[in-house]
């Protein structure tokens, strides 16, 4: 048995040390435990305490005589960490296990260097590979698994973040010609979400990507957006990933799980329109410099980004038609818009040659906002409701109820036939679409344009 005598028993002690109120006291690391015990010695016919370390290696008990506890519990603390390790059991090795053992520690010296060459790396490895094998599928081994992530996962991958493919995203589809109103949508929807996600594009998730779409609120109001824009968002990003797939920047994975995402529950409210003294009461307050924008959301039923882009030489009054062209258009498709009659009389007193009909300076990465906020300012002074969307809505739901031919509109509003039926048929009389369609601009009888059921209508 050693013993560790060194100390002189009769020496005053410098510093008091607390020792543990229960015996033996044992020292754990994992599985192994070494155990110290407290006895009494006599030196010269006095009593002193003694700790005695009690642990097994290579197949015996092994005994350690302390005379101070910091030490003997400092010594305990080191042996129990070399037997978690299997350091102190490498004596009971036979021949062929110890040249088992060299030859691992060579190859962990090609692969990690001579300084990780160690039996505490060897634990760890074994550590990491039992934790891999249990959740692997049965006959699947770890060099199968690895070759399953090296496809998956290229070592050239190159390293770019959100922002930096939504830039190349979008230069892409500018390439592709998509239209200004595409472009503009994709710079606004993927420029949040590149501001929210400040990360390598191959860090972000899809567990990530749907908490932030379910949460998204409208800036203006602070309440949550509509199910409608949070599916848009959506729609961009599986787009954005599909994307960066083909380029190499995420693996397909990646790109799978966001697209399985679940888009949020569509809350169906009811489509809200303005009747015709509520039109009237607006025009009556409205700055004169927005009536021409205002007439055509009205009477016309362009969406509020296409009267904002829209030029004085694509409103052809002689033909009664407005020119919706591919490039303002959300659906990058050309269209003609019908002038009706009472439009033709708003806007002959302020048509121009050419240039902007929005009066408003427009943000680039946000066109309609500074005419939409001038169209319901005007709603206040008039103290009629805002509805959102409000003018195309009316437009519609008066049109389809003067022209019953749901096709028809559809063409002329770049909607589906499909969205024109299910929202809007049914909620105007014919009463009150001749009402609308018969709206005129101060000191003119209201019955001197007649309305007229066909292109022009």
């Amino acid at each position: 048995m050693k013993s560790n005598l060194s100390a002189n028993p009769l020496a005053p002690e410098s510093k008091p040390v607390r020792l543990p109120k229960t015996w033996p006291h044992v020292i754990r690391n994992g599985d192994v435990a070494v155990k110290i015990y407290k006895n009494k010695g006599h030196v010269r016919g006095k009593n002193f305490p003694t700790f005695l370390l009690s642990y097994y290696a290579n197949g015996k008990r092994q005994l350690r005589r302390f005379m101070d506890f910091t030490k003997a519990s400092a010594e305990a603390t080191r042996i129990a960490e070399q037997k978690a390790q299997g350091a102190l059991g490498a004596g009971a090795l036979s021949a062929a296990d110890r040249v088992s053992l060299e030859q691992a520690l060579t190859l962990l010296a090609k692969t990690e260097g001579i300084g990780n060459a160690n039996a505490a790396r060897l634990v760890e490895i074994v550590r990491d590979y039992a934790t891999a094998r249990a959740g692997l599928p049965k006959g699947v081994t770890l060099a199968e698994m690895g070759q399953f992530y090296k496809q998956k996962h290229p070592a050239n991958m190159p390293r770019k973040t959100v922002a930096e493919v939504v830039e190349e995203f979008i230069a892409d589809r500018r390439s592709a010609g998509c239209s200004a109103v595409h472009i503009n949508d994709l710079e606004i929807r993927l420029g949040q979400f590149s501001k929210a996600f400040v990360l390598p594009i191959i860090a972000v998730s899809a567990p990530l990507v749907q908490q932030w779409i379910y949460g998204l609120k409208n800036q203006k109001t602070k309440k949550d957006t509509a199910a409608r824009t949070k599916e848009n968002m959506l729609r961009q990003i599986v787009s954005l990933f599909n994307f960066a797939r083909r380029q190499k920047y995420v693996p397909a994975e990646l790109a799978l799980e966001l697209s399985e995402i679940s888009t949020p529950r569509k809350q169906h409210a009811p489509i809200g329109i303005y009747t015709p003294d509520q039109m009237r009461a607006m025009f009556a307050v409205a700055d004169a410099a927005i009536i021409p924008a205002l007439a055509i959301a009205a009477f016309a039923g362009l969406r509020l980004a296409e009267v904002s882009r829209l030029d004085w030489r694509e409103v052809r009054l002689s033909e009664k038609l407005i020119v919706v062209g591919a490039e303002n258009a959300k659906t990058a498709a050309r269209r003609l818009v019908p002038i009706s009659d009472n439009l033709v009389a708003w806007l002959s007193p302020h048509a121009k040659r050419f240039g902007s009909v929005n009066p408003c300076d427009e943000q680039a990465e946000n066109v309609g906002n500074a005419l939409g906020n001038r169209f319901e300012r005007a709603g206040a002074r008039a103290k009629v409701t805002w509805k959102r969307n409000g003018f195309r809505h009316s437009y519609i739901s008066y049109r389809v109820a003067t022209l019953k031919d749901v096709p028809a509109v559809a063409l002329e509003c770049g909607n589906s036939p499909n969205i024109i039926f299910s929202n809007y048929r049914a909620l105007a009389t014919d009463a009150e679409a001749k009402a609308w369609f018969s709206i005129l601009p101060p000191k003119q009888a209201a019955n001197i344009i007649p309305l007229r059921s066909g292109a022009n209508g």
